[in-house]
């Protein structure tokens, strides 16, 4: 993701290329627009303690409702425009949850305010693909796998 008007007062217009590996759930207490550029993405969202799935093509927009955890699955060559408010001053939280892949149990969620879309997300990334025990499901046993952009190499 790459912010293209940091000095905006009110919005962050992100542009977002694929492929991307996210299996995080994104909270945000405001809207969200997706404009999609070239190629195609899925836009999955947890509604009623279920995972339902949509699917964005070229020149498909979609305004996210508030409130709503979505996980934006980019496919190779996708590039699309997401518009969202500026929540630092809202005195509102973000939050990234991760759902089991096998049953949809809520694995972890992490709550925080949001300053540097670019930067904000990393911690708790690496915090949830850094636990076994995080990435491990109450409910059915299934682990999810750590995503190796965030867990460190004791070999490097």
């Amino acid at each position: 993701n790459k912010n293209l008007y940091k000095d905006a007062g009110d919005y962050i217009v992100m542009v977002v290329a694929g492929p991307n590996a996210r299996k995080d759930y994104h909270y945000n207490e405001t809207e969200e627009l997706f404009y999609q550029l070239e190629g195609e993405i899925e836009v999955h969202i947890q509604e009623d303690r279920q995972k339902k799935t949509m699917k964005l093509g070229p020149g498909d927009m979609y305004l996210h409702p508030a409130r709503v955890p979505h996980s934006p699955v980019r496919h190779a060559g996708s590039i699309g425009l997401v518009v969202e408010r500026k929540r630092d001053q809202m005195e509102v939280d973000d939050g990234l949850l991760w759902f089991c892949d096998n049953c949809n149990h809520k694995l972890y969620e992490a709550y925080f305010t949001l300053h540097d879309i670019e930067k904000d997300f990393l911690k708790h990334f690496e915090k949830f693909y850094g636990s076994e025990d995080l990435r491990t499901c109450k409910n059915c046993g299934t682990v999810m796998e750590a995503d190796k952009r965030f867990v460190a190499n004791p070999e490097d």
